[in-house]
């Protein structure tokens, strides 16, 4: 099979209560990376525009899985769950279906006390469902951070996202990329720009990487996948 005709989906998903600032600015310019390869469309949500509430831990995803499983069996992976899992009617809805329906993930987020802002965190809880049923489990996903100063808790923020979409099932493909918002990351504004991340060369080098690493993989996986199906039909 020749890779070059497989086509990806990449959802991006910007965590910040600010809209269009450097974290969308970074986050758009990498899927238009990832589209100059000529091998993925791209989609980008902004997690302010979603009314999303605190996961209240009423188990209620877990008991479908649990339902499912014990009627199809406990070794089928993923575990078939149709529609969404969630006792809480709210925006989640509209972004677990994107998730499902995209072949790779980048989430974005700014720092926040060497961490993530609060709404990324409570974003994450709410996708608990995937950590049972292993729907993502054949998707790829990496992280990218915006920092104010240049050592001011990136790899801490970085570290966190990949660990929860690895917990998500999936498949975390690169470290991440890093960029900082001010001149030289040393917390002083660029006037002269309204995306100072665009004067991050290191940034720009780190989110470059990752997004071809992200490309290429998911590539590899959708292609696999296709060929396994064509391999099963044929037999």
């Amino acid at each position: 099979m020749e890779t070059q005709k497989i086509n990806i989906k990449i959802l991006g998903i910007v965590g910040t209560p600010i809209k269009n600032g450097n974290c969308q600015y970074q986050l758009e310019t990498a899927l238009k990376q990832a589209e100059a390869t000529g091998q993925a469309t791209t989609e980008i949500v902004h997690l302010r525009d979603y009314k999303l509430s605190f996961c209240i831990g009423c188990d209620k995803c877990m008991r479908k899985i649990h339902k499912i499983q014990a009627q199809v069996g406990y070794d089928v992976f993923p575990v078939p769950v149709e529609g969404y899992n969630c006792s809480i009617n709210d925006g989640m809805d509209v972004l677990h279906r994107k998730m499902v329906e995209a072949d790779a993930i980048i989430l974005m987020a700014p720092v926040y006390i060497a961490s993530i802002p609060g709404q990324v965190k409570t974003f994450i809880d709410r996708c608990r469902t995937f950590v049972h049923d292993f729907r993502l489990q054949d998707k790829v996903a990496t992280a990218m951070t915006v920092g104010f100063f240049r050592n001011a808790g990136q790899d801490t923020a970085l570290d966190l996202m990949r660990t929860s979409l690895s917990a998500l099932g999936l498949n975390v493909v690169s470290f991440g990329a890093a960029s900082v918002s001010t001149r030289d990351g040393l917390g002083v504004p660029i006037r002269e720009t309204r995306y100072a991340v665009q004067e991050d060369l290191a940034g720009s080098v780190m989110m470059n990487i990752a997004v071809r690493r992200l490309v290429r993989m998911a590539v590899l996986i959708k292609a696999g996948k296709q060929a396994l199906e064509e391999e099963t039909s044929n037999k």
